[in-house]
């Protein structure tokens, strides 16, 4: 039994070879993104003495015969079983866009969980609030319409989305994370008890820098805004200013509140 939960374990988090003693970050990709994504940041996390730890989702990147879901509570019930339940931290969560929804869905149950071990921060990234809903449903376009979406995002390589058998391959998964995307969001007054940090782009026109500081509602705890340039997917050129950020408040700096411009 041991065996088999730690390869299921395992799946959830292809790139990690064994704790480094650092504290980790789990990080969550957006829809249609994989653990890939992340894979790039682990080296210099390390050199900041962060320990960056990309997620797998079932059906994406490294699992891709594992059946995709569609349900946040599914989702949350199978990362706090198979992921977080042996975690005794510190350890933080940092989800992008659909990624950060689940992030903080996750940190809900954890703190609601005897006897489990909650982040000690939750950061998120390029997101409407956990209790926004979102303001224009993609799940159920026809596929051109969502091609065409997808591409005003930004997010996806144009030789992919030009690419008609890997879209057709592609879109289900998309679909499958829009629909978890776009079905939940927390109740209005929902709260968690660890501080937030919120990351926007300065010219997301996804999801606008200053909706963004709507996250601040859903903590007791210190909230921090931090503004980078770029778009939706900001986080591609600004991953080293994210970094820094994320290692000097995992290591005990002060949160600042945010500055009039929200940097």
């Amino acid at each position: 039994m041991l065996r088999q939960n730690q390869d299921s374990a395992a799946r959830w988090l292809p790139w990690t070879t064994g704790t480094t003693g650092l504290p980790r970050v789990y990080c969550l990709p957006f829809a249609g993104g994989s653990s890939h994504f992340f894979r790039s940041w682990t080296e210099p996390a390390r050199d900041l003495d962060v320990e960056v730890v990309p997620v797998e989702l079932p059906g994406h990147g490294t699992r891709l015969r594992d059946p995709l879901l569609t349900g946040m509570a599914a989702m949350v019930d199978a990362l706090c079983e198979e992921v977080l339940r042996r975690e005794s931290g510190p350890f933080a969560i940092l989800g992008h866009s659909m990624g950060a929804k689940i992030a903080y869905a996750v940190t809900e149950e954890l703190e609601r969980r005897p006897g489990a071990t909650p982040p000690v921060r939750l950061f998120v990234s390029g997101s409407f609030p956990a209790s926004a809903v979102e303001p224009k449903p993609l799940h159920d376009l026809p596929d051109a319409e969502l091609t065409a979406e997808l591409t005003a995002m930004g997010g996806t390589p144009p030789e992919i989305l030009a690419n008609t058998e890997l879209m057709e391959f592609m879109l289900p998964v998309i679909r499958a994370d829009l629909t978890l995307l776009e079905q939940w969001h927390a109740p209005a007054g929902s709260r968690v008890s660890c501080p937030i940090t919120a990351f926007a782009g300065r010219d997301d026109r996804v999801v606008p820098a200053e909706l963004t500081a709507g996250w601040a509602d859903h903590t007791t705890a210190p909230f921090a805004l931090r503004v980078h340039p770029g778009d939706h997917f900001f986080l591609r050129e600004e991953r080293d200013g994210m970094l820094g950020r994320i290692a000097a408040e995992l290591h005990g700096h002060p949160v600042d509140l945010p500055a009039p411009d929200g940097t």
